[in-house]
């Protein structure tokens, strides 16, 4: 073989190997509303949309041929997996105002895992380790 398929093929093998290497950090993506058992304790019946929309903000989804519902939706992937996943869909009567919601409550938040070898300014003191110099 020649110096040059010895090359492409090392090359190639490298380049492929990259795809698959087990040190490629996935990071964990949240989408949609986070909602707590305390919004859902602030709704309170006969509330007009703007309260509800207000404590709970703006919905995900509003369908616009169903006025009478909006649906909070959330999910949170680690590593490509959905581990967190809630719907909560928010009721209105004909005239607008709260009715109910639908929808389990979801769980204690979630903390991303912190990496150990990261000082924080709580564990080490400040961060920023640059002293003032003395004016004059």
């Amino acid at each position: 073989m020649t110096r040059a398929t010895i090359l492409t093929i090392l090359l190639g093998i490298a380049t492929l190997g990259g795809c698959v290497f087990p040190g490629v950090h996935k990071l964990n993506v949240q989408q949609g509303n986070i909602v707590t058992a305390d919004m859902l304790e602030q709704l309170k019946p006969g509330m007009t949309q703007r309260q509800v929309e207000f404590v709970m903000g703006t919905p995900v989804l509003r369908n616009p041929f169903e006025t009478q519902r909006w649906d909070y939706i959330y999910t949170l992937e680690q590593r490509d997996v959905v581990t967190k996943e809630y719907r909560i869909q928010v009721f209105f009567d004909a005239n607008g105002r709260y009715t109910h919601y639908t929808g389990t409550l979801p769980e204690p938040e979630f903390h991303e895992d912190v990496d150990p070898g990261l000082e924080t300014p709580d564990d080490k003191g400040p961060v920023n380790t640059i002293q003032p110099t003395p004016a004059g």
